[in-house]
């Protein structure tokens, strides 16, 4: 068996600490083997960086030769006994599973197994889309953040190296299998800014004074938006501009500005229990049936879920709720009341009334709003249904609640 430990660069360490929440107790893990089924093949090579008397390290356990497969399994295993967070990539998938399976072969307790988790791959494939990336495979987050490896070998050609290196002990094909292994390593160290993607909906973000702002859209009509400018929890590596449903995002560094139009004009607040409710069909809204006994029959009628409601004129923003919800979610409860344009049951279709004006995008997004027709907002999508609460100065000046809108919102981009 041959062991390796090296020092990883100081540049590497220090970002590593900042998006991994911290290196004390974390091992990051990966490892080579001889195919894909644990039934069948052998494990032959560990890396793993991890802190160690002061130094954030490198080691690596290769097995020279097969029947030190065990030796490199419980070397490994004492080394990082005490560490409490795994991280891999994709190794959710195979790496510890096969880790796992081959303990099992040899009667070992897999220490890996019992720390808490962390998959990189799992974080951030579902951006694949947002970000715009052919695949997620970790080269290709890597050269997407600017990085390149000196590694030239894929995965299914180190078998191949193994196999000549098990029998004719070539020093320059140890250097290659060792090398694969660890840019797999320093890959994931490198890919790890790309946490602060999700992060941005997840990490509450710090906003700035919020404001509604004058705006002209495309068709020269002038409209009113919201700006909040952000401090973010975690800088950025990549500049990342997000836009969706009129809602706009750009950020830099630490730095963010989100943009959300702003409704001017006539909305629904609907009652929840239209069973205690009359509908007045003159004054167009609901009353309670405690009320409504002092109106004559004639003028009035018994409210549905579709008439039960009363109307407020104002400035909104927009919110972006579950479209199967059943119940009131949080958004609801934080930024209530929530209006509508119709029965919250009902899908919106994105039409105004003709006395009513649309939000627009910026004069900034203008090309993105051209196929919308004027007096429209951009429909959103299946999976929501859209409500609006009221843009008053109490939600302008509250810091909490422009960070968890600015949240809401981001949450709502980052899913597109």
């Amino acid at each position: 068996m041959k062991t390796r430990t090296e020092p990883i660069l100081p540049q590497l360490t220090e970002q590593a600490a900042v998006y991994a929440g911290g290196l004390s107790d974390a091992v990051f893990f990966d490892i080579e083997t001889t195919g894909l089924s644990p039934k069948s093949a052998f494990l032959y090579l560990i890396g793993a960086a991890f802190m160690e008397g002061g130094r954030f390290v490198l080691c690596q356990y290769l097995a020279e030769d097969l029947s030190e497969e065990v030796a490199i399994l419980r070397a490994f295993s004492e080394r990082i006994g005490g560490k409490e967070r795994l991280i891999h990539f994709n190794g959710s998938t195979f790496d510890l599973p096969f880790l796992q399976a081959r303990c099992r072969k040899y009667g070992l307790d897999c220490v890996a197994a019992d720390m808490e988790q962390t998959d990189l791959y799992r974080k951030v494939s579902p951006l694949k889309n947002v970000l715009r990336l052919s695949n997620c495979k970790l080269k290709t987050l890597e050269e997407f953040l600017g990085n390149h490896r000196k590694d030239p070998f894929t995965g299914g050609e180190m078998i191949e190296l193994y196999r000549v290196y098990r029998r004719e002990r070539d020093e320059r094909l140890l250097k290659a299998l060792l090398l694969h292994n660890s840019d797999d390593i320093l890959g994931m160290l490198s890919i790890l800014p790309m946490l602060a993607y999700p992060a941005i909906a997840r990490a509450v973000p710090e906003p700035g004074k919020a404001e509604l702002s004058p705006c002209t859209d495309y068709a020269g009509n002038t409209q009113k938006e919201l700006l909040v400018p952000l401090r973010l929890s975690l800088p950025l590596p990549q500049h990342l501009a997000l836009q969706a449903d009129g809602i706009f995002f750009s950020g830099r560094d630490s730095i963010g500005l989100i943009k959300a139009p702003v409704f001017c004009g006539e909305l629904k607040y609907f009652y929840p229990d239209h069973k205690n409710y009359s509908y007045l069909p003159e004054e167009d809204c609901a009353i309670h049936k405690s009320v409504a006994i002092y109106v004559d029959k004639s003028h009035r009628v018994p409210a549905t879920p579709e008439t039960c409601y009363t109307r407020k004129t104002g400035e909104f923003l927009p919110l972006f709720l579950p479209g199967n919800a059943k119940e009131p979610v949080p958004e609801e409860t934080l930024f209530g009341p929530v209006f509508f344009r119709q029965a919250p049951g009902r899908r919106t279709s994105g039409k105004h009334s003709s006395d009513q004006q649309a939000p627009n995008a910026s004069a900034s997004a203008s090309a993105a709003a051209k196929t919308a027709k004027k007096g429209q907002t951009a429909k959103p999508s299946a999976a929501y249904r859209e409500g609006f609460f009221e843009a008053d100065s109490a939600f302008l000046e509250d810091p909490s609640l422009l960070s968890a809108y600015t949240s809401h919102l981001l949450a709502f981009l980052l899913k597109k």
